[in-house]
Formats: structure tokens, sequence, C-alpha cells
């Protein structure tokens, strides 16, 4: 399997079902502030909105994560989908902090690759737990 020519792929449509089933969300309710294509908004520098969905460029991953977790101090969710890179320093700040994480079992082949992915791949949902009671009562008014 040869090794992927870019860092940018593009979500699968059954990671968005994972993400609806469990955590209860649609693809239109999101902000993705490091979309494909890419802008001319750097999304690591901008504010993000209340809900979010980030597939990071893998060449950035632990800047990504970092500003995922400040966001969370601002009571902001983010659902990451990331590769399982146990090793990295980014990957243990999500264990530390407690996010909830969703394994997803298979390889995933994104729509922009031939192949499938060389690494297993999972869903983090980062949120501030003291922040997020607020905002899920509104939401469901």
């Amino acid at each position: 399997m040869p090794k992927a020519k870019s860092d940018i792929h593009l979500t699968p449509d059954r990671v968005w079902d994972m993400i609806r089933e469990n955590f209860g969300y649609l693809q239109e309710e999101f902000f993705d502030p490091c979309p494909h294509p890419r802008t001319e908004i750097d999304g690591l520098l901008i504010d993000w909105y209340k809900l979010n969905y980030v597939n990071p460029p893998y060449s950035d991953l632990s800047d990504w994560v970092s500003k995922a977790i400040a966001e969370s101090k601002e009571g902001n969710i983010t659902i990451m989908l990331l590769p399982a890179k146990t090793d990295q320093s980014w990957f243990h700040w999500i264990i530390e902090h407690g996010f909830k994480i969703i394994w997803i079992h298979r390889r995933l082949k994104f729509k922009n690759n031939k192949w499938s992915a060389t690494q297993p791949h999972f869903l983090v949902e980062i949120k501030s737990p003291i922040k997020m009671k607020g905002y899920l009562e509104e939401k469901r008014n």
C-alpha cells in the first residue's frame, strides 16, 4: 500500500454516521475551521463556534488538538477525527483530559484516497464538562 501523497484526507460518510450515532450531531450542524478546499482563513487563529468538526491536516495534529482544547475552555465542543498515534504528546493530552473517544473499527477509506488508511483512527469529543451543561440545555429548547 503506497504512502499518501497528501496530508488532506476527506472525511468518509461512515464517519458522519458514527458522529450522529455516538454524539447525536448532524454534519450540517458543525463549523469546520479547517475545510477542504482550504480557505484564506487560518482556523488556528480564529475563534471557533459552539460546535466544531475537525479532520486536521496530519502535518499539524498537535496544533489542532491544542486549539480544540483551548476552545473547550471557552465552552465550545469539537469532534475530531484523528489517527491513532499513541506515542504522540497530543494523544496523551486527550487521554489526560478524559475526553470521550470512539475507536473506529477497520481502516478508513477517505473520499480522496485510492487506498484505505495505513493506520487506525478514532473520534474524540473535546469539551469542557463544566461549561457544557448550559449549552446542551439551550440546544434542547
